[in-house]
């Protein structure tokens, strides 16, 4: 098991690819299920100050599951499904954790900037790790993988404010 999560800590830090990881149902469901208790702790910590919609939350995540897979099936790698969903499930709940702990120790020193600057270098990290991943399972540059994650994570956020509530600005 220590193996396994090392595997992922390396695929999170673009050592590794999602090819390093077993092909096992057993081991997606069980990153399945860790990213689910990551951001269902990560949501119960930003909840009371920006209230999240959790059910758009997890319909958004599901969109990107979905655009990585429809990827995959279009250059015809229908037997990378397991692995490549694992490694970047699996970096999802390595991510969460860091937004968790991050938030969690910024709270008491009230230092959302600093807080929000992070998260949207954590943000950027995670479209490279989705790139860096995507890029392996299809055997294309990194490159292209990165550019799909974009395409990918704009999808995401096209999804999320068609169907969520757009942020207002603080003016004042």
């Amino acid at each position: 098991m220590q193996l396994i999560f090392k595997a992922f800590i390396d695929v999170f830090l673009l050592r590794r690819g999602p090819e390093d990881l077993p092909n096992s149902s057993l081991l997606l469901a069980l990153a399945i299920g860790t990213s689910i208790v990551v951001n269902l702790l990560f949501f119960a910590t930003i909840e009371s100050e920006y209230g999240i919609d959790l059910f758009l939350e997890f319909a958004t995540e599901l969109v990107k599951i979905a655009s990585y897979v429809i990827v995959l099936l279009l250059f015809g790698l229908i037997s990378r499904i397991t692995q490549t969903m694992t490694a970047i499930i699996g970096c999802d709940a390595i991510l969460g954790l860091l937004l968790t702990a991050m938030l969690m120790l910024s709270q008491p020193f009230e230092i959302e900037e600093l807080a929000g600057a992070l998260a949207s270098l954590i943000t950027f990290w995670m479209i490279l790790v989705e790139g860096h991943i995507i890029s392996r399972a299809i055997q294309l540059h990194w490159i292209t993988g990165i550019a799909i994650a974009v395409v990918i994570f704009i999808l995401q956020l096209g999804f999320y404010f068609t169907f969520g509530e757009f942020p207002e600005a603080d003016v004042g």
